[in-house]
């Protein structure tokens, strides 16, 4: 049965984190429209320490800036007895990690670059986003991975969780011996606690379209320790050695994307996401959203995990 949360109606719990809980939430307006949601709230037991609350709030903040159709859309910002929460746009559908359990092996090349490109379309918002005085923010989301990407059944493609985000005038949260983000998609600057950049970003993104291409796993070790010590040596096969038939074209930006001197790297997530579309375009694919939204269809109601939870922090 549904919970009341103001003038919510909670449906299930998604997803718990360190920080927060994210539910699927139902919103009744005027005249009786039913609106779906998913509602992020701090955990009750931490909503009296304001460590806590104030960093829910500074990635409320910062997301509810970001307006692209490549990022889920906050609604509303509000706070319920106590409790800070955000609503989101709900996307049917599953996130990217869900997605590749299913598919048990390499996505379909134009399925993959689509993905990869439309994150790196979110990137660039991202990266871009200004203060009110037209300041850079130099903002990097830091946790870019499958996990905080949603596939939508329509063939959206939306990039979620700013909770580890950082902007210029904020400290790092990551440190040497605390990296933030998810161990297997960091950058070797993260891995080792430096300060980051928006191409940071790029080489997590390069992360997730090196596995997406292979259906294999490129860092991820039997331990975070063994994973922070391959993400650090960054050795990086070409997707091409994996699965024979893939242009020499998209090995090379897959490499640059995942090269470990950032310098060496795709500079800026457009150069990324035009060298993506350019690759599908010149292997003959259709990397269109039409081509996901059909891939999407072939995964069968019955295979189709439940929606997935929405970065819970």
């Amino acid at each position: 049965m549904a919970a009341p949360f103001g003038r919510y109606q909670l449906v299930r719990r998604l997803a718990s984190g360190g920080m927060g809980e994210v539910f699927l939430a139902r919103r009744v307006e005027a005249g009786g429209l039913d609106t779906q949601v998913v509602l992020k709230r701090v955990l009750p037991h931490l909503a009296s320490q304001p460590g806590f609350v104030d960093r829910f709030l500074e990635e409320a903040r910062l997301a509810a800036r970001l307006h692209h159709p490549n990022i889920v859309e906050v609604l509303e910002l509000g706070e319920v007895g106590g409790l800070p929460y955000m609503a989101m746009e709900y996307v049917p559908g599953a996130d990217l990690r869900l997605l590749q359990q299913r598919a048990a092996g390499p996505l379909p090349p134009a399925v993959a670059l689509r993905i990869a490109a439309d994150v790196a379309a979110a990137l660039e918002h991202a990266h871009g986003l200004a203060d009110a005085h037209g300041q850079p923010l130099q903002l990097v989301h830091g946790d870019v991975s499958p996990q905080n990407v949603l596939v939508g059944l329509e063939g959206q493609v939306k990039l979620i969780d700013f909770g580890v985000a950082s902007a210029v005038g904020h400290a790092p949260r990551s440190t040497p011996d605390s990296p933030q983000g998810k161990y297997p998609y960091m950058s070797p600057e993260q891995a080792q606690g430096h300060a980051l950049d928006a191409r940071s970003d790029l080489f997590s993104l390069g992360i997730v379209l090196w596995e997406l291409l292979t259906g294999a796993r490129l860092f991820h070790g039997e331990s975070d320790l063994v994973s922070l010590r391959r993400v650090r040596a960054c050795h990086v096969p070409a997707p091409s050695a994996l699965v024979p038939g893939l242009p020499r074209a998209l090995d090379a930006v897959t490499a640059r994307a995942l090269a470990r001197e950032p310098g060496e790297r795709w500079q800026d997530a457009r150069a990324l996401r035009v060298a993506l579309e350019e690759s599908a375009a010149s292997a003959g694919w259709v990397a269109d959203h039409a081509t996901l939204e059909n891939w999407m269809h072939g995964l069968t109601a019955e295979r189709l995990p439940s929606p997935s939870g929405r970065g819970a922090g």
